[in-house]
């Protein structure tokens, strides 16, 4: 059977570039603006002043090999399956991060990748493992997977290589034992239908004629002409396409209030012990913000599917309408860390050495992920969209 993401075509148009995988492993897959990520040691994650556990095999290669005891932390209780924390510096920088070499890492360079942390490894992937096999997107508050939504990319599904996948050995969450994802409280999708939904959804946000905010709402009627269905009639992954093919919203109106209560609502679910910056006073800005937003919609757009794609909240919610208004505080929050970039650098900036929209929105996307993928507790955050 064909595999619901994989239409005609898909491979043929270019039949070079076939991905392999382990055997016996699950196809991987990704967007295509992220198949060509590769590090180039911007360093953001190793100066970002994380807790970095070390797992009990690396750690002791490291310890042997480095033989500086300041160099880690040993916690009462690690976290599971770990043995130590990685040690910073005053300034937050991991004690192994060189500067001075090119950004690169003391253990990657003098030890190999084996020997990081799991944590090192896996950034900046964020992994589903369901019935369709291993979906990988990134965090974009790396700079490297930020620059590629500012580079015209398309959002068509092909399957991952192996830089993603890194050999199989990706890690994420695993959905592959549970029931699909619900279409609405009490009635599940199933997998070809999900599969369908998730693929025309991320279409609408590549069509170039919509703004984010207009592919939202007509994602959304969509999504809500689907309400009704019931298993025994028609296949599900046809009403989808059905549904996807007559769907067209008018553009919302601008409602800063609401984006900042969705903002708000993400905030709320940041677990305790982690901080994350307030969105007020921010709204001010947005006007400036609005003039030039439209050069960069399609990289907002981009950055939605990028969150669509492989989504947990599809997991952890009670129906496609969670999804939906996720996507909803994911531009939000986008918007607004918009306007707290173009605060700070309009106090700082003069007319010989202003920001650029497009740095402008990358910062915002960077920001908007710290939030939404390391801050924020996706089960927390289902719950109250649900």
């Amino acid at each position: 059977m064909k595999h619901p993401w994989l239409q005609d075509g898909d491979l043929g148009s270019d039949p070079g570039r076939r991905f392999t995988h382990p055997l016996g492993s699950d196809p991987a897959f990704c967007l295509r603006a992220h198949a060509e990520y590769a590090c180039r040691h911007s360093g953001a994650c190793c100066r970002a002043g994380w807790a970095i556990p070390i797992e009990a095999p690396a750690f002791e290669r490291v310890r042997l090999h480095f033989g500086d005891s300041n160099h880690f932390r040993i916690e009462p209780t690690p976290p599971a399956g770990t043995t130590a924390i990685l040690n910073l510096r005053s300034n937050g920088d991991c004690l192994f991060f060189e500067p001075e070499r090119g950004r690169l890492c003391a253990v990657h360079r003098e030890l190999g990748e084996s020997c990081l942390p799991a944590a090192c490894r896996q950034y900046p992937r964020v992994v589903l493992n369901d019935a369709r096999g291993q979906l990988i997107s990134l965090s974009h508050y790396c700079p490297t997977a930020a620059s590629l939504l500012l580079e015209g990319p398309s959002l068509d599904i092909v399957p991952a290589p192996p830089s993603l996948t890194l050999g199989g050995r990706a890690e994420g969450l695993d959905a592959r034992e549970v029931l699909p994802p619900l279409l609405r409280p009490g009635m599940l999708t199933d997998m070809d239908g999900y599969a369908t939904w998730e693929r025309r959804a991320i279409e609408t946000l590549a069509r170039g004629e919509l703004s984010a905010a207009r592919a939202i709402a007509t994602i959304d009627a969509a999504t809500a002409a689907l309400a009704s269905w019931t298993p025994g009639g028609e296949p599900l992954a046809a009403v989808v396409d059905r549904e996807f093919d007559v769907a067209l919203a008018p553009e919302p109106d601008e409602d800063l209030n609401a984006d900042r209560a969705r903002a708000n609502a993400c905030l709320a679910c940041v677990p305790h012990g982690l901080s994350a910056r307030s969105f007020d006073g921010l709204a001010t800005d947005w006007p400036t913000v609005a003039r030039w937003w439209p050069e960069v919609d399609r990289a907002a757009r981009a950055y939605l599917a990028a969150r669509l794609f492989g989504n947990w909240i599809a997991y952890h919610g009670q129906g496609l309408h969670a999804i939906v208004e996720y996507l909803r505080v994911c531009l939000a929050v986008l918007k607004l860390e918009a306007a707290r970039q173009q605060q700070s650098t309009s106090t700082v900036t003069t007319a010989s050495t202003s920001t650029s929209p497009w740095q402008t929105a990358l910062e915002a996307i960077r920001n908007a992920d710290l939030l939404l993928v390391h801050l924020t507790d996706a089960k927390s955050l289902a719950r109250r969209l649900s």
